[in-house]
């Protein structure tokens, strides 16, 4: 069959299955505006521009894919983009509502657009040899979805994933430092040393202790007979008075 009939023929299948969405530019150029079934309350569709070649469907059409055309109720304002998270002011209600609305921030970018049309150019020259228009806005439909739901779950995992590194964060501070025994040790004396505690003990002790010599200190001085110092070798203490009066009755 000649080139032009077939693009004829197939212009004509075109028109019937899009008759509100193809637009007719040239004898060779048109554009199919494909809407796209998500779960956003917004609408999104996706352009494709298709040229016939001369020789087409012997060869690839000249293929573009762009953002397409869509009436939503929103503004510009409600529509809204995507918008950085900041965890400190939010509570659970909070970013269970972030997350519900998420879907409403996501949109195909320039670079969606350009894997969408790679994509696209590779199965047109599988198809090379028959008219393939329809079969490549079919595809372009569901690979555009596709994509759509991708960016989607990935930035529902890059949110789910900030939330639990911040609540992460948040329950450290509820979380006590681990106490080992040589962490103790060192809480122990910086505690006793910033209180005096020691300091303290020593001074009461030298009070108490004036005028007292221990057994060692006793032996020392020649003060006393072994009887004397029973119970003192372990260094208790002995009363200087009782032991003097001991000494005077012995020498009488």
């Amino acid at each position: 069959m000649d080139p032009l009939e077939e693009q004829h023929q197939e212009l004509e299948i075109l028109q019937s299955i899009y008759p509100d969405e193809l637009t007719i530019l040239t004898d060779k150029r048109f554009q199919i505006n494909i809407l796209l079934d998500t779960d956003s309350k917004r609408r999104h569709a996706v352009l494709l521009d298709v040229t016939y070649t001369d020789e087409y469907p012997e060869n690839v059409p000249i293929l573009n894919v762009t953002e397409g055309s869509v009436e939503n109720e929103e503004s510009d304002e409600e529509e809204g983009g995507e918008e950085d998270v900041n965890f400190d002011d939010d509570d659970g209600q909070t970013m269970s509502k972030k997350l519900l609305n998420l879907i409403e921030t996501i949109r195909l970018d320039k670079e969606d657009y350009l894997e969408l049309l790679r994509k696209l150019r590779g199965e047109a020259e599988d198809n090379v040899g028959m008219p393939s228009v329809f079969s490549l806005a079919s595809s372009l439909k569901e690979h555009a979805e596709t994509q759509f739901n991708e960016k989607f779950k990935a930035k529902e995992k890059e949110i789910l994933n900030a939330r639990e590194a911040h609540e992460r964060e948040e329950q450290k501070k509820f979380t006590g430092t681990k106490v080992t025994p040589e962490s103790f040790e060192n809480w122990r004396k910086s505690f006793r040393a910033e209180l005096g505690i020691d300091k303290r003990l020593e001074e009461r002790y030298a009070n108490v202790h004036k005028g007292r010599l221990t057994g060692k200190q006793i032996f020392e001085q020649g003060l006393a007979s072994g009887e004397d110092l029973e119970g003192a070798d372990d260094g208790h203490e002995v009363d200087m008075q009782e032991l003097k009066k001991k000494m005077e009755e012995t020498s009488l």
